[in-house]
C-alpha cells in the first residue's frame, strides 16, 4: 500500500459527517444513447491497475484512469495536477448482478486531515443516462467524470471517493457496503492524486510571471510563441477617482536571462501624444508606466515609461516620490510601438488604438542602487513589486484617466503599497525553486 494511501486511509470517519454526500438518483440531464453504448465496454484500458473493490454483492469496482483536459477538450495522461487544473477520472464499474432502484453513485475528493478542501461531486454523463437502476449483470461501464479542481486547493494530495449510497440519503450508514483494502467508511478509496500546489492560481494581487519560452524581438508586435505562454492581466482596471479611459487596456508579462518584457495591447479611438523626445513629460498625454520594486522594500524603485510614438521617459526614486525623481539616469530598456491608425497629434484620425513592446535590463531595475539585495536575473520563485498603469488624455483635454494592472487612485499612480506582487515562474509555470545540486 502507498504512503499516501495510507495516510488517506487514517483520516477519522468522524470526519466525514461535516462533509456529506448530497444529491438525489435522478439528475434529469439527457444523454445520447450512442454515448451510453459507447461506455459499455468489453475490455480495460491498457495500463490500469484494478483494485477490485466489492461493493456489497452487486458491484466491482475495478478502477479508474486520470487525463488532463486542455482547453481544446483533449486528454493526456496526467502527473500531478495544479489547484484549477481540469482532470477526467474514467471509473470502471462490473456489475455482478442488477442493482435495483433506489440507489445512485456519489464521489467526493478530500484533502488532507483537519483542512476545508473538500469537494462533492456532480454525477457525470454516464451516470445520468445510465445509472445504477439499469446496471445489468455482466456489464462493464467506463464512467467518465470531468473534475475542476477548485483554485483555492490547498492540500498536497486530492483522495477520491466513490460507491453507491441510497437515494435521498447522505450518511455514512446509508452507502452499500465497500470492503477491502481500498476503502474507508464503506466507500472505495478510488485514487489518491498528487497536487502541485507550486502551479497554483496566485492570490489576489499577486502575478506569477512564466519564464520566456523562446526568443522574443522588440518589434511592438506580440507575435512570438513566448508572449502565448505570458503572464496576462485581465483588462487594466480604472483608477479611483479616475473616468474611465477610452477602451480598454490589457497587459502580458515574460522574461529570460537578459530582459524583463512586457507587452500592453490599448484599444483607443484618439491616440494622443505630442511627445517625440526622451524624457519629455510623457505621462501628461497618452502613455504606458511601468513601476518596479525590485528588493520589495517600498523605497528606491524605478519608473519607465513609453508613448505611442515610442519616446520613452525613465526616472530613479532614491526612496519615495516625496523626493523628485532622478531623470538623468538611463534604463537602457528597448521599446517598439505600433500605431494603429493615422497620427497622434490630430483629434480626428481614425486611430483604433496602439501596442507597446518593452525590454528591460536586468540591472536597470537596481537604478543607482549597485548593493540592492536582487538577484538578477531573478530565480524560479524571487518575488519583485511592481504595476503597470495606462494613462489616456483625449486631444485638448488636460485631465488624464488612468487604469492599471493592479488597481491605483488617481490621487498616485506611484502607490508602492498598491503593488503587484510579482513571483517569477518557469516556462511551465511553477514557482517552486529547482532543487540546489
Amino acid at each position: 500500500m502507498s504512503r499516501a494511501l495510507a495516510a488517506a486511509m487514517v483520516v477519522s470517519g468522524l470526519a466525514w459527517t461535516a462533509c456529506v454526500d448530497k444529491g438525489s438518483g435522478s439528475t434529469g440531464k439527457k444523454v445520447d444513447p450512442k454515448y451510453v453504448a459507447e461506455h459499455l465496454v468489453t475490455t480495460l484500458p491498457e495500463g490500469l491497475q484494478p483494485i477490485d473493490v466489492p461493493i456489497g454483492d452487486r458491484v466491482v469496482y475495478v478502477g479508474n484512469t486520470l487525463t488532463r483536459v486542455s482547453d481544446k477538450g483533449e486528454a493526456a495522461e496526467a502527473g500531478p495536477i495544479a489547484p484549477g487544473d481540469l482532470v477526467r477520472v474514467t471509473h470502471y464499474w462490473r456489475v455482478v448482478k442488477p442493482v435495483g432502484v433506489g440507489w445512485r453513485v456519489f464521489a467526493l475528493l478530500r484533502g488532507a486531515p483537519n483542512t476545508a478542501d473538500f469537494m462533492n461531486l456532480p454525477p457525470s454523463d454516464m451516470q445520468s443516462g445510465h445509472g445504477p437502476a439499469l446496471w445489468k449483470a455482466g456489464e462493464l461501464i467506463a464512467d467518465a467524470q470531468d473534475i475542476p479542481l477548485r483554485p483555492d486547493w490547498r492540500s498536497p494530495t486530492a483522495t477520491l471517493y466513490v460507491g453507491l449510497i441510497a437515494i435521498g440519503e447522505h450518511g455514512i450508514g446509508d452507502r452499500m457496503v465497500a470492503s477491502g483494502s481500498h476503502t474507508l467508511d464503506r466507500a472505495v478509496i478510488a485514487r489518491v492524486i498528487d497536487i502541485d500546489l507550486s502551479k497554483a492560481p496566485p492570490p489576489p494581487g499577486t502575478v506569477y510571471v512564466p519564464h520566456a519560452s523562446g526568443p522574443i524581438a522588440i518589434d511592438g508586435a506580440a507575435s512570438e510563441p513566448a508572449w502565448d505562454t505570458a503572464a496576462k492581466s485581465p483588462d487594466l482596471v480604472t483608477a479611483e477617482g479616475s473616468a474611465d479611459p477610452a477602451g480598454k487596456a490589457n497587459a502580458r508579462l515574460t522574461w529570460d536571462e537578459q530582459f524583463l518584457y512586457a507587452f500592453v495591447s490599448i484599444t483607443d479611438s484618439d491616440v494622443s501624444s505630442q511627445y517625440k523626445n526622451h524624457d519629455d513629460p510623457l505621462w501628461k498625454q497618452d502613455c504606458v508606466e511601468l513601476f518596479i520594486d525590485a528588493d520589495r522594500n517600498g523605497r528606491g524603485y524605478v519608473e519607465l515609461q513609453v508613448n505611442p510614438n515610442n519616446a520613452t521617459f525613465d526616472s530613479w526614486f532614491e526612496a519615495t516620490r516625496a523626493k523628485p525623481g532622478d531623470t538623468t539616469w538611463e534604463s537602457g530598456m528597448q521599446t517598439a510601438v505600433q500605431l494603429r491608425g493615422k497620427t497622434t497629434t490630430e483629434a480626428a484620425s481614425a486611430d483604433t488604438g496602439w501596442d507597446v513592446e518593452i525590454a528591460i535590463p536586468w540591472e536597470a531595475v537596481r537604478g543607482r542602487d549597485d548593493k540592492m539585495d536582487v538577484n538578477l536575473p531573478p530565480r524560479v520563485g524571487d518575488r519583485w513589486r511592481l504595476n503597470l498603469v495606462r494613462v489616456d488624455v483625449k486631444s485638448g483635454d488636460k485631465n488624464p484617466t488612468a487604469s492599471s494592472w493592479n488597481r491605483i487612485s488617481q490621487a498616485d499612480f506611484h502607490a508602492l503599497d498598491r503593488m503587484l506582487n510579482v513571483v517569477f515562474a518557469d516556462t511551465s509555470g511553477s514557482i517552486a525553486a529547482a532543487p540546489k545540486k
